[in-house]
């Protein structure tokens, strides 16, 4: 893994990050509000994802620990999304994966210019 030591800031994804954490509050306030079905992991593990988020969010200036930067990359190649998709059907009923591309693309390609 690459070593350099970047913030979110320096990476430029900061409005990327905070998209997909605000976009996973909203879902789950979606399912509650319209109760909605869905398996308690589902939002177990996006309200995990989100502390996380918020945690590298707090300080965008703060140089990312490289658990950090797999977390994001983790975002970025879609493989969070995947997982949560598997704990539940109604966890994609808003068509989450292609709401979200958009950031995830950005950030995959800061990445990869990056060297990661």
């Amino acid at each position: 893994m690459n070593t350099k030591n970047l913030s979110l800031n320096d990476l430029g994804i900061v409005d990327d990050v905070r998209f997909i954490n605000d976009y996973h509050k909203y879902l789950l306030k979606h399912c509650m509000n319209y109760e909605l079905h869905y398996d308690g992991l589902v939002a177990v593990e996006i309200m995990k994802l989100n502390r996380e988020l918020e945690r590298i969010l707090e300080d965008p200036d703060k140089t990312l620990s490289s658990q950090d930067i797999q977390l994001l990359i983790k975002i970025a190649e879609g493989r969070i999304f995947k997982e949560t998709t598997e704990l539940s059907d109604e966890y994609n009923r808003l068509n989450t994966h292609d709401i979200l591309k958009t950031p995830r693309y950005n950030m995959f390609n800061v990445f990869v210019t990056h060297g990661y």
